[in-house]
């Protein structure tokens, strides 16, 4: 019960176009249900699954969305309001045209521990890595994948978002051996994009949504916009 209270109350408080607002939360026996707006689309897990192929450009496009969502998300009007989705993954994410939404706010916590402080945090006991449609996350570890999704701070949602952009691409590669090599060595990416999926994956990468964003932007090109 705690749990939906906090996602209700995260949802509450969360504003913003590219994620469903908050309708209402009731119970009956003992399921709990949370209603939210709706949004015609599909997960990107679907599609990925149904064998779409996204190509960089459209891959370029949705990081872009997602880091805007991910910056008003940490960065809101009134600060106490921050939050950490930390559950980034391709079935969080709906496409609907070509507009991306954010949704499943069950794992998420406000930056302030304060506004929230009595439910228990899942994600602070160990748990397996579980992938939508692939393994070519092998890289950078499991162990880095648990601490970092973890983490109540922007770089959980940094590191979720690399790992959305690996696993677009899961589609490309038809022989499973090779899902034994890293991402990198597989993936027919420009070496561009490639620098800053590495960026997102890694420790010492981007430090916030903004940072990330201005250097898609920096890049110039047409397609993330």
């Amino acid at each position: 019960m705690l749990k939906i209270r906090l996602e209700s109350e995260i949802l509450r408080r969360v504003k913003h176009p590219q994620i469903p607002g908050y309708v209402d939360a009731f119970s009956m026996a003992d399921a709990h249900y949370l209603v939210q707006e709706y949004v015609e689309g599909l997960p990107l897990s679907q599609l990925v699954c149904a064998g779409r192929r996204f190509s960089e450009a459209e891959v370029k496009g949705i990081i872009y969305q997602l880091l805007v969502i991910l910056n008003a998300l940490h960065n809101p009007r009134l600060q106490q309001d921050a939050v950490v989705h930390r559950d980034l993954r391709l079935s969080n994410l709906m496409l609907s045209g070509d507009n991306l939404y954010l949704v499943d706010f069950g794992l998420a916590r406000f930056i302030d521990d304060r506004q929230f402080p009595f439910c228990p945090d899942p994600l602070q006991k160990e748990f397996a890595a579980v992938d939508d449609a692939g393994t070519l996350r092998r890289i950078p570890g499991s162990r880095t994948y648990q601490l970092l999704r973890r983490e109540i701070s922007p770089r959980s949602d940094l590191f979720g978002a690399g790992v959305v952009a690996v696993d677009l691409f899961n589609n490309w590669v038809e022989d499973e051996a090779l899902f034994e090599q890293s991402w990198e060595q597989v993936l027919p990416l420009s070496e561009p994009f490639k620098m800053f999926i590495k960026k997102l994956l890694g420790r010492e990468g981007f430090a916030t949504a903004a940072e990330a964003l201005a250097y898609m932007n920096s890049s110039q090109e047409p397609s993330l916009t």
